[in-house]
């Protein structure tokens, strides 16, 4: 019996550490009230970066622009080039991010 309670525990335990939002932009747009966020994960030994779109608190799509196994600077230099190049100089987006304020 004891051995089937170690067995059940350690699988029902996470053996990885949980994601890390590091960065979470959240940007607007002045014309509109149109909703961007942009997330860089660090993962157990790799990231990802999220792209989320928003129509105020609804209609919410989300996907995975950028992802690496064994890195997360990758992520994080195409996230903040994203958010800088993309959504601030070329659209005209007033981003924040959240986290480090």
């Amino acid at each position: 019996m004891k051995y089937f309670v170690l067995f059940a525990l350690f699988f029902s335990t996470p053996t990885f550490a949980n994601d890390l939002i590091t960065t979470n932009y959240t940007c607007t747009h002045k014309d509109t009230n149109l909703v961007r966020q942009v997330k860089i994960i660090h993962k157990d030994r790799g990231c990802e970066v999220s792209y989320v779109k928003a129509f105020g608190t609804v209609d919410e799509t989300s996907k995975t622009l950028w992802s690496a196994k064994n890195s997360t600077q990758y992520c994080d230099n195409k996230g903040h080039q994203f958010v800088e190049e993309k959504l601030e100089k070329k659209y005209g987006w007033v981003c924040k991010d959240e986290m480090n304020k």
